[in-house]
């Protein structure tokens, strides 16, 4: 940095202020003066300027100009015009910096104008950013905690290079915003002044469930998210609060730019009890209501088969021994079992319309089961 000649200065001053008790020489003209002495004072006639002797011979008009170690002062000493910094070309609010390509000081608007401020800034343009140019994250951060982080995944140290990292951890480019914490838990809150109890936000627990809960209708609220501890986990969805508050699914048409319910799930007010309706529009009046057609699946036997929850119609293809489960394991479930063949194929156990039992089945009939949680019931 260079630095003021202070002597140098000090002598312009005290030659300003006490002009007149320093002896001066009296010379016809400063112009083409070359011989004077350094530190002398002269006055010019013919312009009745004070002048001082430079070192090179030449006069530096007292008053007007100062250069002293590169630094270009102006003014005449006085309070109405004190001694100070040149202009040099600045414009407002800019500063003096050193510039070592020139060896002299410059005019430049400072840093500060160009930062962020606390305050906020109006000067702003469309190419301004708040961020970094290298390979660096961007941290938000409060109460000497981080709250948020932006950047590469791998510069986040999110990023997982296992031959079995799942898609997007296994990105190390991916960008990211990382929501962080206190204790390992981070929320994502949002304003919702509508909403009178249950603000909407996205949280996580320490369990490390992640889950979203809103508000509904003003009071009432969802939520929906994983849940569970130690491997034992499951996906909820919760809706209610104090009424039905249903589970709606509906689909979109864009080329009526309407909505079509396709199914919803209900309780009737505040009891346990959950009703599906399908294209019902509105609360099923039964805890199954399905208003439209009904698909199960059908298979004819080809051989002896064992029944499983993935059959209902069974069509006997031959003399085909049947295998019921066993009716503790499915309470409730139904088959269907058609013999179009004039054999009596063996059957597992159940009872008949006179509650004994049964391990044939009839020629050319049809048998409607349902277990009771002990026993297989014919119902037809």
């Amino acid at each position: 940095m260079k630095t003021l000649n202070l002597g140098k200065i000090f002598l312009v001053i005290l030659s300003l202020t006490a002009v007149n008790s320093f002896a001066q020489e009296t010379i016809p003209t400063a112009t083409g003066f070359a011989t004077a002495a350094e530190g002398n004072l002269y006055r010019a006639t013919d312009d009745g300027q004070i002048y001082i002797g430079l070192r090179n011979g030449t006069l530096k008009l007292v008053g007007g100009n100062i250069v002293v170690d590169n630094v270009t002062l102006s003014g005449t000493g006085t309070a109405a015009n004190p001694i100070k910094l040149a202009q040099n070309g600045a414009a407002n609010q800019q500063v003096m910096t050193w510039d070592s390509a020139i060896n002299n000081w410059k005019p430049a608007t400072p840093a500060a104008a160009s930062n962020w401020l606390i305050t906020g800034n109006a000067n702003t343009t469309a190419s301004n950013f708040l961020g970094t140019t290298n390979d660096v994250k961007l941290q938000l951060a409060s109460n000497n905690t981080p709250m948020l982080e932006v950047g590469r995944r791998q510069t986040l140290g999110l990023y997982d290079s296992s031959s079995t990292g799942l898609y997007p951890y296994n990105q190390p480019d991916a960008s990211v915003m990382y929501v962080r914490g206190t204790g390992g838990n981070s929320a994502l809150q949002f304003e919702a002044g509508g909403a009178s109890f249950y603000k909407p936000v996205f949280y996580t627990d320490s369990n490390g469930n992640f889950r979203l809960r809103g508000s509904s209708a003003g009071t009432d609220f969802f939520e929906m998210g994983s849940s569970g501890a130690s491997n034992a986990g499951r996906f909820d969805f919760i809706i209610g609060d104090d009424g039905d508050e249903p589970f709606v699914f509906n689909k979109y048409n864009g080329t009526t730019a309407t909505t079509v319910e396709l199914m919803r799930l209900s309780g009737n007010g505040l009891n346990t009890n959950v009703r599906v309706g399908i294209n019902t529009g509105a609360l099923a009046n039964s805890t199954l209501q399905n208003n439209g057609s009904l698909s199960t699946p059908t298979i004819t036997t080809t051989g002896a088969l064992t029944l499983t929850e993935s059959h209902f119609t069974i069509i006997i293809g031959g003399n085909h021994a049947i295998t019921l489960p066993a009716a503790n394991t499915c309470t409730g479930r139904m088959y269907v079992i058609k013999n179009p063949t004039t054999n009596t194929p063996a059957i597992s156990s159940y009872r008949n319309l006179s509650g004994t039992a049964a391990t044939a089945l009839t020629a050319n009939s049809i048998l409607w089961l349902q277990s009771d949680g002990t026993n297989w019931q014919r119902i037809n």
